[in-house]
């Protein structure tokens, strides 16, 4: 039975009512994809074109209206679904071969994430400070990237899915980008070191890759007969199930960005003193 993925869309003045979608698992292939194209041009007519650079600030618009990003996010809630019922039934050897590839190298990337918000931390130990610095937070993460069209691989079964793949991987750009849960979400706060001097590992830093283990993280549309011998990976269990990354998105996914933000916290009064608290 298709989980309760009803939406809603504006009615009546800004007042809101729930639309069910139809249960696309009682639905052959040929409807599934008949469905996909009908939601994808909704998403569209929503948006305006990601990929058509003199329209690209009207397509940015939709993304500062929250109601406007809860429907497309609810739209792309089925979207994924859909995709993935497609995935199930289609599940070719090479999707396989590529799928095992692209989990082997975000666990690669999840522990150079961990490792260079590590290393920048250790930079900072040893960097000369501001007097009226009172705390430093670093944060890491692995995020799918889409800043050009080919950000996103044309594969040979494209047209199996008939999805349009670039256009979507856009809108799940800025959807998702800042949603918890995220693939390897690394946070490292200065006053709450115990150790800080530039010897210290990752693991005492904070920095160390706990979500990967001897265990595989297959779960939702990651359970799969032919998935099997995948020991699924704590990034892709988060992109099929935490995100609205389909498998057949991931597969297609050309650009992934490690990036670490250091954040520099100073407190003052009014007399430029530090406040009380801080003493």
């Amino acid at each position: 039975m298709l989980p309760d993925y009803g939406i809603f869309v504006p009615y009546l003045r800004g007042m809101k009512r729930k639309v069910r979608w139809p249960d696309y698992r009682s639905m052959n292939e040929v409807r599934l994809k008949y469905e996909l194209i009908k939601l994808e041009k909704r998403i569209l007519d929503l948006t305006g074109d990601p990929v058509d650079y003199e329209h690209y600030r009207p397509f940015l618009d939709w993304c500062r209206d929250e109601a406007k990003v809860e429907v497309i996010e609810d739209m792309m809630r089925d979207r994924h679904f859909i995709l993935n019922l497609l995935f199930e039934t289609h599940c070719t050897p090479a999707e396989v071969a590529r799928l095992e590839k692209i989990n082997g190298m975000l666990l690669e990337m999840t522990n150079r994430t961990y490792h260079c918000t590590g290393d920048m931390m250790r930079a900072l130990m040893v960097m000369k400070k501001d007097d009226m610095d009172d705390d430093y937070e670093l944060e890491g993460r692995l995020v799918p990237q889409f800043d050009v069209p080919d950000s996103v691989l044309h594969l040979e079964d494209d047209d199996y899915y008939g999805s349009d793949f670039v256009r979507m991987a856009a809108i799940l750009h800025e959807t998702e980008k800042h949603k918890p849960g995220g693939m390897a979400d690394v946070s490292c706060d200065w006053s709450y070191l115990k150790d800080k001097s530039p010897s210290a590992t990752d693991k005492e830093l904070g920095c160390s890759n706990d979500m990967d283990d001897e265990h595989s993280w297959a779960e939702g549309p990651l359970v799969h007969p032919k998935l099997a011998q995948i020991k699924v990976c704590y990034a892709l269990h988060a992109l099929c199930t935490h995100l609205n990354w389909s498998i057949p998105d991931v597969l297609r996914i050309n650009d992934f960005s490690i990036e670490v933000k250091l954040t520099v916290q100073q407190f003052s009064g009014q007399d430029l003193n530090h406040p009380h608290w801080r003493d």
